[in-house]
């Protein structure tokens, strides 16, 4: 079934919906934590002398834990840190992950050619590696590789900044390495970018004081006007071959597309023709080069 406007809506509800439960746990542990603290800070002071310390320990144990059902938690970057905290790994972009994949699943490639959940991998040139969000290979080639981000509100400012860094840095170091090591051969890669839509994120923004000019491009611009500049300029520098830049209201499915040309139309026809290029030399074939035939490897896909 082909991949539409009406799948992605779908799938971002879906991230919301788990984007929120990730901030119930998070809220769950912090208030743990606070009740432990508060527990551990009585004894001290003598003021509950008939408090189970072994208990208290188990419980301070659960709240300081680094894991949230086996989900890391973090708050130096992510998307809405600064607000309540954040549980990272990814899971609120399964559902963008799986329409994504979609593309090739539709396309022919079998499972084991298409990575969501490991070998996401790929070699970098300032560091050894660098992790993608999904990553599509035939054989050795490199069919696609996307990354996903969002960004929340209420904090815009640093969190934008972090973004732009780490999509900049990513392409570029992902380029470098294959022009080094694979120089028959350049990296496919696309940037999907979902932006909240609220007042904070509407609301023009000054530029701070800085011992040079900012270019005018860039004054009193809101955060998703930036980020329309940003994803424009990621396309037009060739970082990546295709980027989706999209806004949604928290909790809702309903999306725009400030800038046509990084839109999420644009994106899908990127894919498609990618796609159909490597259809036209052959890929994806009966045979997956240096492994069983496509029919084994399916039907070995099937039983896994």
């Amino acid at each position: 079934m082909p991949v539409d406007r009406g799948n992605l809506e779908v799938a971002i509800s879906s991230y919301w919906e788990i984007k929120e439960e990730q901030a119930r746990k998070a809220r769950a542990k912090k208030a743990a934590k606070a009740a432990a603290k508060k527990k551990a800070e009585a004894i001290l002071a003598g003021v509950d002398p008939d408090v189970d310390v072994h208990e208290l320990a188990e419980d301070v144990s659960i709240a300081e834990s680094s894991e949230v059902d086996g989900e890391s938690v973090d708050q130096s970057d992510d998307e809405d840190a600064g607000t309540e905290g954040s549980v990272r790994g990814g899971k609120q972009f399964d559902p963008i992950v799986s329409l994504v994949a979609n593309f090739f699943r539709d396309a022919g490639y079998p499972a084991s050619c298409i990575q969501t959940a490991s070998q996401l991998e790929l070699p970098g040139f300032y560091r050894p590696q660098k992790k993608w969000d999904v990553v599509v290979t035939w054989g050795t080639i490199l069919v696609a590789a996307f990354e996903l981000k969002a960004l929340g509100g209420p904090s815009y400012g640093n969190n934008f900044n972090n973004r732009v860094e780490e999509a900049v840095g990513s392409a570029t170091d992902v380029r470098r390495a294959f022009s080094e090591e694979y120089r028959e051969a350049s990296p496919w890669l696309g940037y999907f970018y979902l932006m909240e839509d609220d007042a904070g994120s509407r609301r023009p923004v000054k530029t701070a004081k800085s011992p040079l000019p900012v270019s005018d491009t860039w004054l009193d611009l809101s955060y998703q006007e930036r980020g329309g500049v940003f994803c424009e300029r990621l396309l037009a520098d060739h970082l990546y071959d295709t980027v989706c830049y999209i806004t949604a209201p928290k909790g809702s499915g309903s999306f725009s597309e400030p800038v046509p040309s990084v839109g999420w139309s644009a994106f899908s026809e990127a894919i498609i023709d990618r796609i159909n290029t490597l259809r036209s030399s052959g890929i994806p074939g009966p045979h997956i080069p240096g492994q069983a035939s496509r029919s084994e490897q399916m039907a070995l896909d099937d039983l896994g």
